[in-house]
């Protein structure tokens, strides 16, 4: 029975490193670690709407995305019923901890996913990949204050291991299961809905010469759906998209398209930036043709001019914050801007379903607040997972790898306590 123990622990190492990795997490739950600044605020708003669906649930139901009554958001109630059914049985601080497990599930989720797509790489190089999960900033306090967009990246961490280990040998079965994890996930939160447009074009390139199969998961997942659809016409959904803004602006002021793209690039490279090679990127910018450099800046700058993200609590990402705080204006975000969407550019293949990737991550967050929390890990699990990103160069064959990924990730701690200090 040793013997048989200790095979486990050998082939399953990776579970050891990951449990104390885990145990900081406990460590950030003891001292209500909260590194998003509003992690405990918003959890315990949304709990207060989990307590009113015991109290009375229809009602609440009614009533939930009403600002007026005092449950003003934008999340889908399904969370938020489902954890009433605990709140009856346990306190809050134990949901709480059970909560925190869910970082170690999606940790392993993860490292299985990079196990299948990067055969004959060092399991050293995946385990220490894989700890980002549990160092990430934003998983983090949502672990330890719970929050619905926690469970969705748990479902979709889901779909993409499927999608993984099922690409190359798809059937309708195999499919279904992929679509299924991405629909409960976009069931939890809802924004999660984008990506099942690139699991369908997937899912269609090989079941090109079967279109009843096509036909027959597009079938079922409008049955599936239907649910969410008369939960929507029940609903003003607009006027309550609106009302969680938190501020008064017209529709097409939430949906400036420019405030996205230029954001969400740098967060996303801000995110990237433990296992960037920045010597292969210089490399790549060299070889850069002229036309594709010209087209690249005429976009940018074109976004520049749209640009309308003002300077307060509503996100806006590390070098956006980092520009007011040291200039009081744009300059240095739209400079920072410019370098993460050529970096981007230079990162990926020029495939198709790398640009509806990116694409999906800008309709990824159709609301005006563009918050870090909304993107980490998720930038860094699709980079690593769905895009065509050469990771061999950018990390394993790098000699200072850990360093730098180790490195990075101290520097976002540092940039986050030091926010809080300053500010």
């Amino acid at each position: 029975m040793n013997k048989n123990l200790g095979q486990f622990f050998f082939k399953n190492q990776y579970l050891i490193i990951f449990f104390f990795f885990y145990l900081s997490v406990i460590f950030g739950f003891y001292f209500n670690e909260d590194n998003l600044g509003g992690a405990a605020n918003d959890s315990i708003y949304h709990f207060k709407i989990t307590e009113k669906f015991n109290e009375d649930f229809y009602l609440t139901f009614l009533q939930f995305g009403n600002r007026e009554v005092g449950m003003g958001t934008r999340n889908s109630p399904i969370f938020w019923i489902f954890l009433s059914f605990f709140e009856k049985f346990i306190t809050y601080d134990v949901i709480r901890i059970i909560n925190t497990f869910v970082i170690f599930v999606i940790a392993v989720i993860f490292y299985k996913s990079l196990i299948i797509k990067f055969k004959n790489v060092s399991q050293t190089h995946i385990i220490v990949l894989s700890t980002f999960m549990f160092l990430s900033p934003s998983l983090r306090s949502l672990g330890i204050w719970p929050y619905s967009l926690l469970w969705g990246l748990l479902f979709f961490s889901l779909s993409v291991y499927y999608f993984l280990k099922f690409k190359d040998n798809l059937d309708f079965r195999k499919s279904l299961i992929i679509l299924l994890n991405v629909i409960v996930a976009s069931y939890i939160y809802p924004s999660f809905c984008v990506f099942y447009i690139f699991y369908l074009f997937e899912i269609s390139k090989k079941f090109k010469n079967k279109k009843n199969y096509i036909w027959g998961l597009l079938f079922l997942s409008f049955i599936f759906s239907l649910p969410c659809l008369f939960y929507l016409m029940s609903k003003d959904f607009f006027t309550s998209f609106q009302n969680a803004q938190g501020m008064e602006m017209s529709l097409m002021q939430s949906l400036n398209i420019s405030n996205k793209i230029l954001i969400i690039s740098t967060i996303s490279v801000y995110l990237l930036l433990p296992v960037l090679n920045f010597k292969e990127l210089f490399l790549k910018l060299k070889k850069l043709s002229f036309k594709h450099s010209n087209f690249l800046i005429f976009i940018i700058v074109v976004n520049f001019y749209f640009f309308n993200f003002p300077y307060d609590v509503w996100g806006g990402g590390f070098f956006h914050k980092l520009s007011h705080l040291l200039l009081n204006n744009n300059y240095l975000f739209f400079l920072s801007a410019l370098v993460s969407i050529f970096i981007i550019f230079l990162t990926i293949d020029k495939k198709f379903k790398n640009y509806l990737l990116l694409v999906l991550l800008i309709l990824y967050n159709p609301q005006f607040t563009i918050y870090i929390k909304y993107f980490d890990p998720l930038v860094f699990i699709l980079f690593l997972t769905l895009f065509d990103f050469d990771l061999k160069k950018h990390f394993f064959r790098k000699s200072y790898a850990f360093y730098q990924f180790y490195g990075v990730i101290i520097f976002y701690y540092l940039a986050i306590y030091s926010k809080k200090i300053l500010l």
